[in-house]
């Protein structure tokens, strides 16, 4: 909650702000398309993997606001709806004790907030970079008919005879807020419209998990963190 009165707050600065400069202030709608990269970081040494996920396709819909000041700088909010997620591919035990041999594909749906600043490198091409805050509505994990081992795919995750994982394949109902790093490099097309490429960094775990072996005793705990690879189009509507 105190993320969201900081950012509520700043908002309402650069709103006032931008009312006194308004020469150079722009809104519109951006659309684009996602490829979310979800990782597993802080793996146990002795498990064997290539990836724990494939990547799956998302899209994002925005409006935003942005303000140009007369020098090389701006700042943007970009309020909006976004799907991200992705495909597991280890075996892991349910919470009836049963394992789980199957790929699972997971998406996250999320209201978004990039907060971001603006450096703008010519008339044509500028960079952002900043924060990505998000509130999860809802998500879900569908189980597919291809199994996760698969000796000719490279996205598989090799584990150790004995070894599973427990069932945390979906966020905590109370872990709905997190964070992410932003970076961008955009090019102005004409005056309605931008195109853009951003890589999103996740900064708040979204899964926690525990490593067991065959007894049933942890040897180990991971978390999951959802990176994405977006690409914009963005529309001026002033």
């Amino acid at each position: 909650m105190n993320h969201i009165r900081n950012f509520a707050l700043f908002a309402l600065i650069f709103l006032s702000f931008t009312t006194i400069e308004a020469q150079g202030l722009s809104y519109g709608v951006i659309i684009g398309t996602d490829v979310s990269l979800m990782k597993m970081r802080n793996v146990p040494k002795d498990i064997e993997y290539t990836s724990m996920y494939a990547p799956i396709l998302g899209f994002n819909v925005n409006g935003f606001i942005s303000y140009k000041s007369k020098s090389f700088w701006g700042i943007s909010l970009e309020p909006g709806f976004i799907r991200k997620g992705g495909v597991q591919l280890f075996d892991y035990m349910n919470s009836h004790n049963m394992a789980i041999h199957y790929k699972v594909r997971n998406e996250f749906n999320s209201l978004e907030l990039p907060v971001l600043f603006d450096i703008y490198l010519n008339e044509k091409l500028y960079m952002s970079a900043g924060f990505e805050f998000e509130y999860r509505l809802s998500e879900k994990a569908i189980m597919t008919d291809q199994v996760t081992w698969n000796d000719q795919s490279f996205f598989v995750a090799k584990v150790l005879e004995n070894h599973v994982l427990a069932d945390d394949i979906l966020p905590d109902d109370n872990n709905r807020l997190s964070y992410s790093g932003l970076v961008g490099l955009h090019y102005n097309i004409n005056r309605k419209f931008d195109l853009g490429l951003r890589y999103g960094i996740g900064l708040k775990e979204l899964i926690h998990v525990s490593w067991l072996d065959h007894y049933g005793d942890s040897f180990g705990e991971s978390n999951v963190f959802n990176n994405y690879l977006q690409l914009i189009l963005k529309i001026r509507l002033n």
